[in-house]
Order: structure tokens, then sequence, then C-alpha cells
């Protein structure tokens, strides 16, 4: 695993472990994160995949609202990092 947003990598992998993706998905998205770590190609089409999940999968209006805080926490925060070294590679 790429030694860069370990934290953004580790929880992507658990959020993609936890949910009723399809299993071709999963493997390699699985694959990518191990390998390559945190990006955020793979971070967007894991989350567009969630919005097309069904509530019912997820175990319903609630779990969907908690899920979707989750992957939008990750994607806010990998963006956050990403600001800042730019931020300070500027200066």
């Amino acid at each position: 695993m790429s030694g860069n947003n370990i934290s953004e990598t580790q929880r992507l992998i658990k959020f993609v472990e936890k949910l009723p993706f399809d299993d071709e998905d999963k493997k390699r998205w699985m694959e990518e994160l191990h390998t390559n770590g945190f990006n955020g190609e793979i971070a967007d089409e894991v989350h567009q995949k969630f919005l097309s999940l069904d509530s019912e999968k997820l175990g319903g209006d609630w779990a969907r609202a908690r899920d979707n805080m989750e992957i939008t926490g990750i994607l806010k925060q990998w963006r956050l990092s990403l600001a800042s070294k730019n931020f300070r590679h500027s200066h």
C-alpha cells in the first residue's frame, strides 16, 4: 500500500468491505487500494456505486444516510489533505 493517504485508504477499504457492493467491483477496488492506495477515481467510483445501491440493501434510510455521511467524510478529508499539501508547496 502506498505511503500516501494511509488513513483515507484504510477508511475506504473498511467502507467497501462492509457494504453490499458487487463482488467483482469489490475485488477490483480492494486490489487497487492495497496496491496503490487511495485515489480520487476509485473513491468517486465507490461513491457513485454507493448512491445507486437500493436503501433496503443497506438496511433502510437511516443506514443509507449514515453510510453516505461516512463516504462523504472520507472524500472531504482526502480533498482537504490534498489542498493542504498543495497550499504548503505554493508558499
